[in-house]
């Protein structure tokens, strides 16, 4: 058994190619096992995991069985990344080092895969200069990822990170103002100075920006709406804030 890919993600099965992909330094996604895995095997994946920092989620049989086309896959699945993420401690003192002024767009728990790219590809074309994804149900980067952001995923830094509050407590300890948005709280974003070094934070299409999340945030925005849809698509908002950034740029230069 080997790695193999279909047309959006690239799978490697079977617990001796997983062990050994893991050994030489694949970046990995996620890694699924099989609900009912016991034993010795299931202590050395869930160790491994831990070690190099990959998510690891206990699912039905069913669930591998579509994701391997059922193949033989020894009850345990990974979905190889297809970029190669970086860290966002690093990413940070790299750009003020290029004498860049930081743009960052944190995505709590932004689950599409079409969004992200979509996410990406506004921002990035509107300034931006980095992507995290943060959250246990943050979304994949994906074939579809790629296409949706026009190769703006590419181009960008993208990170991926676990925790969404220890991201900002990160972000912030770098002096840059930490901005949440929000469906009903904050003031309208036209009204706020939304100057780099900024981050931006979104929350996901579900459940909109965690309270707990808003709290930490130095500031929280608002998009003033006049339809009776409640809220913005994520990628939309996204587009918006990105805007509006370069807007007041423009305008101060």
């Amino acid at each position: 058994m080997s790695a193999k890919r279909n047309d959006d993600l690239q799978l490697i099965y079977g617990r001796n190619p997983i062990i050994d992909a893991i050994a030489e330094g694949k970046s990995f996604e996620r890694i699924y096992v099989r609900d009912s895995l016991t034993g010795e095997f299931e202590k050395e994946i869930r160790a491994k995991c831990k070690e190099h920092d990959i998510p690891l989620k206990k699912v039905p049989l069913i669930k591998l069985d579509k994701l391997s086309r059922n193949r033989n896959h020894q009850g345990v699945v990974g979905i190889g990344s297809i970029i190669e993420y970086q860290d966002i401690s690093m990413v940070i003192p790299h750009l003020y080092e290029a004498g860049i002024s930081p743009i960052l767009f944190l995505l709590d728990n932004v689950q599409d895969v079409r969004n992200i790219g979509s996410i990406a590809r506004s921002v990035e074309a509107l300034g931006a200069h980095c992507i995290i994804l943060s959250g246990r149900n943050a979304g994949m980067i994906t074939h579809d990822s790629l296409k949706a952001s026009a190769g703006a995923l590419t181009r960008l830094h993208v990170c991926k990170e676990k925790n969404t509050i220890r991201v900002v407590e990160n972000v912030k300890s770098h002096g840059i103002d930490v901005v949440g948005t929000s469906l009903g709280k904050g003031d309208p974003i036209h009204e706020v100075k939304l100057a780099s070094p900024l981050c931006i934070v979104l929350g996901s299409e579900n459940d909109g920006l965690h309270r707990s999340v808003e709290e930490v945030c130095d500031k929280l925005i608002k998009i003033p709406q006049s339809g009776s849809t409640q809220s913005l698509n994520v990628s939309v908002s996204a587009g918006i804030v990105s805007y509006e950034i370069l807007r007041q740029s423009l305008s101060a230069s």
